[in-house]
Order: C-alpha cells, then sequence, then structure tokens
C-alpha cells in the first residue's frame, strides 16, 4: 500500500509540475508575441493611425458642439446699417433675430454719437438664449435730434435722423 501511495503522488506532483511547465510555456508565448507587436513598426504605425482617427473625430464633435453653444460669438450678418441720404440719416435694424420686436431696440444720442443698443432673452428647449448687441457711430453733421422719427416697416426698424450741413 505504501508503493501505490507514492506512485499516486509522483502523479499528482508530476501533473501539477506539467501544469507549471504548461502556464509558464503559456506566459512565455503571450509575453513574446506582446512584445513582437509592440517593437514591430507596422503595428505601431497601425495604432498611432487608430488614435490620430480617434482623435480628429474627437475634434469634429468639439468643433459641433462648439457651434451650437448659445454663449459663444458667431458670425452673423450685421443687425445694424447706417446709410445717408440727403439730409438725414438712416439707422436700419434688422428685426429677425429679435423676432421682430422694436421694443428691445434702444437708441441714444450724445455728442454727435448715435447708440443702438439691442437685447432679447428667450427660452427654448436648449435654454435660455440671449441676444444682444450694440453699435454706435460718430457723425460729423449738426445733428436734429428732435425730429428723429421711428418706424417699423416689416422686419425693419428704422430711425430716421435729419441733419443740418
Amino acid at each position: 500500500m505504501g508503493e501505490e501511495k507514492q506512485k499516486k503522488w509522483l502523479k499528482i506532483l508530476g501533473i501539477i509540475i506539467l501544469g507549471f511547465i504548461m502556464i509558464f510555456f503559456a506566459f512565455y508565448v503571450a509575453v513574446t508575441i506582446a512584445l513582437h507587436q509592440m517593437l514591430d513598426p507596422v503595428y505601431n504605425s497601425k495604432q498611432i493611425d487608430k488614435i490620430i482617427k480617434q482623435q480628429e473625430k474627437n475634434f469634429e464633435r468639439f468643433e459641433e458642439e462648439l457651434s451650437e453653444h448659445p454663449f459663444l460669438p458667431k458670425t452673423r450678418p450685421m443687425l445694424v446699417n447706417l446709410v445717408k441720404e440727403n439730409n438725414e440719416y438712416k439707422i436700419i435694424v434688422d428685426l429677425k433675430p429679435l423676432e421682430g420686436n422694436e421694443n428691445g431696440v434702444n437708441v441714444k444720442i450724445k455728442d454727435n454719437v448715435i447708440s443702438i443698443n439691442g437685447e432679447l432673452d428667450k427660452t427654448t428647449h436648449r435654454g435660455e438664449e440671449i441676444l444682444n448687441f450694440s453699435q454706435s457711430y460718430y457723425l460729423d453733421e449738426k445733428l436734429l435730434t428732435d425730429k428723429i422719427t421711428k418706424e417699423k416697416i416689416k422686419d425693419k426698424y428704422i430711425i430716421t435722423v435729419p441733419f443740418k450741413d
């Protein structure tokens, strides 16, 4: 019985040693493959290309988010234009961005400087959006401030300021 027990333990010990050898071989093969890939220039260039493509996608997504952000400045057409006709200036304010409301437009005249300010607060599905603008003009002529007229024609708010030559 002692010899059988000894053979049984030798078999178990052989299986354990064989298991360790197989584990070591599998680890050795895995490390060798990983090192080979890390040192292979083709593999590295593919990985770099993959990283660059991912960064380009991230940048494009970031640009899209920036273009949709309501608080960042955006390039828009002029809201206020100044036109000189005969003996008067016409200040034309585009009311489309202000949703056609001329009440949000303020005109101030001081020392031959005309300042036009406007603001619109509105709530949308994205949250609160605020549009404000300010435009000032210095004019050389003697302005007749008591004869200023204001009128709304469709989406235009026209402020007429007469002057003397």
